[in-house]
């Protein structure tokens, strides 16, 4: 049975498996040749995971009759090509929305009641509260769990199942409702009251929400409110099949960070993780939705979800351009990093079913991890990402050891280390000498390097031992730096196997040790002095 240990998801036989892939556009699922296409771009981006959604309106457009043919569709489309898939239930709440409802339920708001904002005007989000919508959704998503038990227990092409998509109420910051108000003047629950929220202005005390919490009281409320429904959810669906268990949020690092205002209330934002991590202890990963182009803000989010009750799993981002190119390098970096998805297969896409010119970035980064994937999931060795972030000509490492110096091809406009080793047919050569320079470099020992990536070139020198009077004389020897190899070895990975396909020496080692489009190179240094 698939399972989720030691920070990694993994196969039925306990294998870590690193997904990386791309995520299909809301309404592509049963649309079979548009899917067939979107699968074979997860194919041109190097990678192994397919994300789709189900929709409850399909699956249930009779209250209580169920349809699963477009999941088994999805499992099997994915099935055939070998790659991964991550079920997105579209239940009660996508994007704070109740959209991907059944008629049945949109129908009849007494049964299943939209909650209130603060002028008592209903808000376009179904109430989390409201038993009867409770029992419904979660009557399907478990239906949903036992097709996939029933459907594919043994071949386990369904990777993980994320529950909901973004949830929170949109257009407020807490349900109003009578019900609401009245579960909001009882106390919090003890095992939330030593819980302190960034900002909140207070430190905990008393057992109410505003004393608490203080100016955080109503979003705090929120997340509890919705992270109690998913715990629900996530209870009776690993009761019936056991399977890792996603729940992916809308960022509360936008505009000036107010619920209700720049992101859906009561979401899993990194403010009120703690409130989820402790209200819904049956979701195996929160996820961050990242689509921020500048370092700053990523390098704040990543840090925010990478947590040592929460490993990093990235299910959506930009499926182009430079900026999440660039970025992917410092999500993989990460000592927590379990994966990464991209959002909107079809958009990377011409006519023809081809990459387009914009996707290809996003799609040379991709295969950049992948090459170095079983690596990554085992954690073998540190993990430094190599970024040419603006204006940057070279990037300084600083390793036990060693003086690394990655120069960037695009700033340096040197041709050293290209040479005849280009072929000029591979699509990913178009432009290497412009492309923004990136890349990963994992130290697996002492002298012991793997590095993937493109448009950059590294250069390693020893560094003095401590208290060498002739550090100088020792810098400054040509046989000090990457001349001083003891192989350069460009190949691939056979399972957790390096396998050797070209030896580089001469022209393609003498200069530096280059990556151009997201191949990996195995590099032994020589430490003798």
């Amino acid at each position: 049975m698939s399972c989720f240990a030691d920070g990694f998801f993994a196969d039925q036989q306990g294998c870590p498996i690193l997904p990386l892939g791309l995520q299909t556009h809301n309404s592509s699922t049963g649309l079979p040749e548009m899917l067939k296409k979107e699968i074979d771009a997860v194919l041109q981006y190097g990678g192994n995971l397919f994300e789709a959604p189900v929709y409850w309106v399909q699956v249930e457009k009779r209250e209580g009759e169920y349809d699963f043919s477009q999941a088994l569709e999805l499992i099997e489309l994915c099935r055939d090509k070998n790659i991964h898939l991550i079920l997105l239930w579209f239940g009660i709440n996508k994007n704070g929305h109740p959209t991907y409802c059944p008629e049945w339920v949109k129908a009849d708001p007494r049964r299943f009641p939209l909650a209130k904002g603060p002028d008592g005007g209903d808000v376009a989000t179904l109430s989390p509260l409201a038993e009867e919508t409770r029992k419904a959704d979660l009557r399907a998503f478990t239906r949903l769990m036992e097709f996939l038990r029933d459907t594919d227990g043994d071949m386990h092409t369904v990777l993980a199942v994320q529950v909901e998509n973004e949830i929170g109420y949109a257009n407020t910051d807490m349900d109003y409702s009578e019900a609401a108000q009245r579960l909001y003047r009882r106390p919090v629950p003890p095992f939330l009251r030593d819980i302190s929220l960034e900002d909140s202005g207070i430190t905990p005390s008393g057992d109410s929400w505003v004393s608490c919490f203080g100016r955080h009281a109503h979003e705090a409320f929120a997340a509890w409110c919705w992270a109690d429904f998913v715990q629900h959810l996530a209870e009776a669906g690993k009761k019936v099949y056991e399977i890792p268990l996603l729940l992916n949020a809308m960022l509360g690092e936008n505009g000036f960070e107010e619920p209700g205002l720049c992101y859906n209330s009561g979401g899993p934002v990194s403010r009120v993780l703690d409130i989820y991590r402790k209200t819904a202890p049956g979701i195996d990963v929160i996820c961050p939705d990242i689509y921020v182009q500048d370092r700053e803000r990523y390098l704040k989010i990543l840090s925010r979800y990478s947590r040592p009750d929460n490993p990093l799993f990235v299910p959506e981002s930009p499926v182009m351009g430079t900026a999440n190119a660039l970025n992917m390098m410092e999500a993989a970096a990460d000592p927590r990093f379990c994966g990464y998805a991209c959002f909107g297969a079809a958009s990377a896409l011409d006519a023809q079913g081809n990459l387009l010119p914009e996707a290809r970035e996003v799609a040379l980064s991709m295969k950049t991890i992948a090459s170095l994937a079983p690596l990554l999931r085992r954690r073998a060795g540190h993990v430094y990402a190599i970024v040419q972030q603006e204006f940057m000509d070279k990037q300084y490492l600083h390793l036990p050891g060693w003086h690394v110096e990655c120069t960037f091809n695009s700033a340096s406009g040197s041709r050293f280390g290209l040479g005849s080793f280009i072929n000029t047919r591979d699509p990913f050569n178009r432009d290497l000498m412009e492309t923004r320079g990136r890349g990963l470099l994992i130290q697996t020992g002492d002298s012991e390097f793997y590095l993937a990536g493109c448009g950059v070139r590294v250069d390693f020198r020893m560094r003095p031992e401590i208290g060498y009077e002739r550090s100088y004389v020792q810098l400054t020897s040509r046989m000090n730096g990457t001349l001083n190899f003891l192989s350069v070895e460009e190949g691939h990975f056979e399972g957790d196997r390096w396998v050797t396909d070209r030896f580089r020496n001469g022209d393609e080692a003498n200069f530096a040790c280059f990556v151009h489009r997201g191949e990996a190179v195995r590099i032994r240094l020589n430490a003798a002095r």
